[in-house]
């Protein structure tokens, strides 16, 4: 009993004819004991003596009246409707439910024009009658809803409902079924009953004696929508016409499109059901072993007019016959070591080196299996690099259900003549050296193949580089598997010194892939300080250190830093743009409110970005570092954090791609 019933809270009466047994008793047993109740229920009975019940419910329930009725009286009818009017005064009556009715059995053999007129008396005529001795009462109603402000017809103006019952419709009682009740008067009494209701509402929709405002609701019902009336109907708002048919609304279609509809969606159902469960078994079988490196680089091409072309295209390219030399290619690079050239491999600090450590075991899970093919050529005429990817071969399919969809990201590395002073880098003997700098000269991307091991692509790159850099460039080429929110899976790298090659022709190489390694590419001065109090931790980015290549005046820096807590990843957040230089000073401090306390598991990622002020350009990663607590281990910046509450405590980072 909710949504629309509780509008009787504002319907100030409701009166409900024969109501000393059956469903006008109930109606008004409901009426009085709901949450919704009426402010006045007024009762009428033929005999109010013997109406206990009826008297029993009015003990208990204060607002219930109990007024003598005997709606075949037209003498009874007029002063009842004078009693009601002292009752309800200057409010009016809302609500008017014409229930009391009789049912005269008879069928063709023994019906008498004796009993059809008792039946209609009683069913049909009396209900109108009724509603004309009560009119004044119910216009007053519409008339203080309208200056109340309703401008809607419903309960709380004015209403008239009338009980019919289903035996009194024409169309649900033809043929056979006709035969199951055979009662003449009380089925054309009920018939009779709805024929007076159109009249009803014709007369009011006409507006023919009555202002607009002063409308208000006629409406039929049978008794077992009596429930649902209660409900929903009561609060119902919509023209006369469609409200006066509510009562006989009916899907106009055969049992043969009802049938089909309902096997329809049946099917619907079952497959649904079917693809809900395959996507169950897909999410429970699919493993996730392989170690995922989040790609942030959103760019195809970045610093480069090229756009990767077939390997025929390269105009520069001389027009000598280029030797077989595959086989001698192949010998050379299985002799080139990974250590021959400067790697960040060898050269990391200890927290750097426990993260490449937990890449290593995170990808042996499954082995690094597979080959890259490719070729480099250097144009001295034009001082142009030319890299050309042709196929990868080999490689391990991660999942029985998701396809592979291969690409394959180049960078080409500068080693800068720089050094800086790290501590904490030690060579093959345990010496401490200074590390070697790198910087990305370029970055590009080949296209992606979807579903295959061996894909092909001949997808060539080429840019401008003097012959004296070459001793110091380094080409690092990773396979990774597409994934569509950039969380792309690093498959294996291949790293090549271009400067220990003879790359004046065209040499095709095939390497083996191996286990991708980061390259320090700078430092970031970072200060960290916690406040235990608030919970709360204040990320400071200082400074950013690395090795310019070439002055650009609209290039600048920012970083974007996100932390987790405990399995909870906060939002992250981003510094503003600074111009960049040799030595980029930031001094900007980010704040993070920690949802839990104390904090057993934490993490600060830092990736640093560059971007073009003066000029549309996508954003370009630089570098990114960590710092944190496991279970198991704490970094040691995040260590003196803790013992240093609620002060600063700064340190480098090595910043990391």
């Amino acid at each position: 009993m909710s949504g629309g019933a509780a509008n009787f809270i504002k319907c100030g009466s409701v009166l409900v004819t024969g109501a000393n047994r059956g469903l006008g008793l109930e109606l008004v047993e409901r009426l009085a004991s709901g949450g919704f109740s009426p402010g006045k229920i007024i009762a009428t009975t033929r005999n109010t003596a013997t109406a206990e019940k009826l008297q029993e419910l009015a003990e208990k329930h204060p607002n219930i009246h109990i007024v003598t009725l005997d709606v075949v009286n037209q003498d009874s009818i007029e002063k009842c409707a004078a009693d009601v009017a002292q009752l309800v005064q200057e409010e009016g009556l809302n609500c008017l439910i014409n229930n009391a009715g009789i049912n005269v059995v008879a069928d063709f053999h023994s019906v008498t024009a004796e009993k059809m007129i008792e039946n209609f008396h009683t069913n049909s005529v009396a209900p109108l009658m009724i509603t004309k001795a009560f009119l004044p009462l119910l216009k007053r109603a519409a008339s203080r809803g309208a200056l109340a402000g309703s401008k809607t017809m419903s309960i709380q103006r004015a209403a008239v409902i009338n009980m019919s019952s289903l035996l009194g419709s024409v169309e649900l009682n033809w043929g056979e079924r006709g035969n199951t009740f055979k009662w003449y008067p009380y089925r054309t009494s009920k018939w009779k009953c709805k024929s007076s209701r159109h009249g009803l509402a014709a007369q009011q929709d006409g507006k023919i004696e009555e202002k607009e405002e002063l409308s208000f609701i006629f409406l039929i019902t049978e008794p077992t929508w009596m429930q649902s009336l209660m409900v929903t109907i009561i609060d119902l708002v919509a023209p006369v016409e469609l409200i006066s048919s509510s009562g006989e609304l009916k899907m106009p279609f055969s049992d043969a499109i009802k049938y089909s509809i309902l096997a329809i969606s049946v099917t619907l159902l079952l497959l649904a059901l079917g693809i809900l469960a395959w996507q169950i078994f897909r999410c429970c079988t699919q493993t996730h072993n392989m170690y995922n490196q989040h790609d942030t680089v959103s760019s195809n091409l970045l610093y480069t007019d090229e756009k990767p072309t077939t390997a025929g295209n390269y105009s520069g390219a001389p027009s000598t016959k280029v030797e077989d030399v595959s086989t001698e290619a192949h010998r050379l690079s299985r002799c080139l070591s990974q250590t021959s050239f400067p790697s960040s491999g060898s050269s990391q600090r200890d927290e750097d080196m426990g993260e490449q450590e937990s890449i290593k075991k995170h990808i042996f899970i499954h082995q690094v299996d597979g080959s890259l093919r490719f070729s480099v050529y250097y144009d001295r005429l034009q001082s142009r690099l030319v890299v050309t990817v042709l196929q990868v071969e080999g490689l391990l399919q991660l999942s029985q259900t998701c396809s592979l969809q291969p690409f394959v990201k180049l960078r080409l590395m500068w080693a800068g003549s720089e050094t800086v002073e790290v501590e904490g880098f030690t060579n093959e003997e345990g010496e401490e050296t200074l590390p070697v700098l790198w910087t990305v000269l370029q970055e590009w991307r080949t296209r992606t193949v979807k579903g295959s091991c061996s894909p092909l692509y001949g997808d060539q790159f080429s840019c401008v580089l003097q012959e004296d850099k070459l001793h110091h460039v380094s080409l690092r080429m990773e396979v990774k598997d597409f994934d569509k929110f950039s969380r792309h899976t690093v498959l294996g790298e291949v790293r090549l010194p271009i400067g220990q090659l003879n790359i004046f022709y065209p040499l095709e190489l095939q390497e083996e892939l191996q286990v991708p390694q980061k390259d320090l590419v700078g430092e970031v001065l970072l200060s960290l300080k916690f406040l235990p109090t608030s919970q709360r931790l204040e990320v400071g980015l200082l400074k950013v250190r690395m090795v310019l290549t070439e002055m650009c005046s609209d290039a600048a820096l920012y970083a974007r830093i996100s932390v987790q807590c405990n399995q909870c990843k906060l939002r992250y957040q981003k510094t503003s743009a600074v111009a960049r230089c040799l030595v980029t000073v930031f001094n900007q401090v980010l704040m993070f409110s920690l949802p839990e306390f104390p904090v057993e598991q934490g993490k600060i990622s830092i990736s640093v970005y560059e971007t073009h002020t003066a000029r549309k350009s996508t954003k370009r990663l630089i570098g990114q570092l960590s710092v944190g607590k496991e279970r198991s281990k704490e970094d040691e910046h995040w260590t003196s954090m803790m013992r240093s509450v609620r002060q600063p405590v700064a340190k480098w980072h090595s910043l990391l791609i």
